[in-house]
């Protein structure tokens, strides 16, 4: 299984074109994409990108893997950041109980119960 760091090093290099624009992207080193793309490469035993001096070309394999994993990556961040930006958010449900009185400020015997939500989860 390939971890996400990895497959969003891929991703954002063939956006880009290069290893350094997808540091920058991903605040990395360009070494650091170059490892993971790299280890990513190894994992699936296929060379993804023809590397020269001029920057990187998807080879046909990593067009292919582009378009299977590339809208993928995007949906599973957008999930992880809506997750997270409502960590802090309260949610459950409040209780509360409260005693009847009648009009003469007497006690009831019953007391209504009531729930109220809390956020949307």
């Amino acid at each position: 299984m390939e971890t996400l760091s990895n497959l969003e090093s891929f991703v954002r290099s063939a956006e880009s074109g290069s290893f350094s624009a997808a540091a920058r992207r991903l605040r990395l080193t360009p070494a650091a994409i170059s490892r993971n793309v790299a280890q990513l490469e190894r994992n699936l035993g296929v060379r993804l990108f023809q590397r020269n001096t001029h920057g990187l070309k998807l080879t046909e394999a990593g067009e292919r893997f582009l378009a299977m994993v590339g809208s993928g990556l995007d949906s599973l961040q957008g999930a992880i950041a809506e997750v997270t930006s409502r960590a802090d958010e309260p949610a459950g449900r409040v209780k509360l109980s409260m005693a009847l009185r009648d009009h003469r400020g007497d006690a009831a015997d019953a007391a209504v119960p009531c729930a109220l939500p809390c956020g949307d989860r």
